[in-house]
């Protein structure tokens, strides 16, 4: 039988995480554990925030300090290694802001069980963004009700998506999926990406070098909170290029997925990086 865990990072987000947790608490299928990674995050560590249930195994981890660039990947490789420690065998790996729907895990699980990956195999779900909360907060049980834009989703994915594997070159998702088994086989996650750019590109990358996919999940979905579009600051450009370092360095190209793609088609990122190169 699959031990699932959920495995998410928190610095300060603690309403997204309580969201969060409110959300996957609903589904019949609940993670067999949560781990929550606080990145210098007191009110995580010390237990304060209720996200515990006699339904799951909650696991709280931290790194004590923290530079301006957010340690995002090496949270996320000490929330696995905790995982793991727990006994997990499938890793769901959300960003905080995300709320799994009712019936995320188990058709997530569902379709694991009946498709199973050939090689290392890196699923993701559906994404929709939320509109802002109203004052009395989210009803949880029916989160598609704040859907952003739901005439661009009126049904769900059909299942025959999930047969066609995603391009992982251009892949970057919130949701990242994988096995302990597939993980390890392609040696974990790359713990030098910073501020929570770049690990889920990378990962795919990796996946795709040891000869596996990437590949959706229909009928799985994740609900991102509501956040105000503001233009990348000086620190996330910074962020992004650094980044863009890193998984050149690692793969002898630029990364082409939209978190550094569309700063550079902005102008927003040097013109002299050549996404060709």
């Amino acid at each position: 039988m699959t031990r699932t865990a959920f495995v998410t990072t928190v610095r300060r987000q603690h309403d997204e995480l309580i969201d969060q947790v409110s959300g996957f608490s609903l589904g019949a299928e609940v993670p067999d554990v949560h781990v929550v990674v606080g990145l210098a995050d007191r009110a995580v560590s010390q237990g304060r925030l209720p996200i515990t249930s006699d339904r799951w195994q909650t696991e709280v981890v931290g790194l004590p300090t923290v530079k301006r660039e957010l340690p995002t990947a090496r949270g996320l490789q000490l929330g696995v290694e905790t995982a793991v420690q727990a006994g997990a065998d499938l890793l769901v790996l959300l960003d905080v802001t995300c709320i799994p729907g009712p019936q995320f895990l188990g058709h997530l699980l569902q379709h694991i069980r009946e498709h199973p990956g050939n090689g290392p195999t890196l699923w993701t779900t559906a994404v929709q963004r939320l509109r802002e909360a109203p004052p009395q907060g989210y009803e949880f049980a029916r989160l598609e009700d704040w859907v952003v834009d739901p005439e661009h989703h009126p049904a769900p994915l059909p299942p025959a998506l999930g047969e066609a594997p995603l391009d992982p070159d251009r892949f970057a998702s919130p949701v990242l999926v994988i096995s302990v088994e597939d993980l390890a086989s392609v040696g974990g996650l790359c713990e030098e990406y910073v501020g929570g750019l770049g690990h889920d590109s990378d990962l795919a990358a990796a996946v795709a070098a040891a000869g596996g996919q990437v590949r959706l999940v229909p009928g799985a979905t994740a609900y991102r909170r509501h956040r105000p579009a503001e233009r990348p600051d000086a620190l996330h450009l910074s962020v992004a290029s650094r980044d863009a370092l890193v998984y050149r360095d690692r793969w002898g190209r630029w990364p082409a997925a939209p978190w550094f793609a569309d700063l550079v088609a902005a102008g927003l990122i040097p013109a002299e990086v050549d996404l060709a190169s």
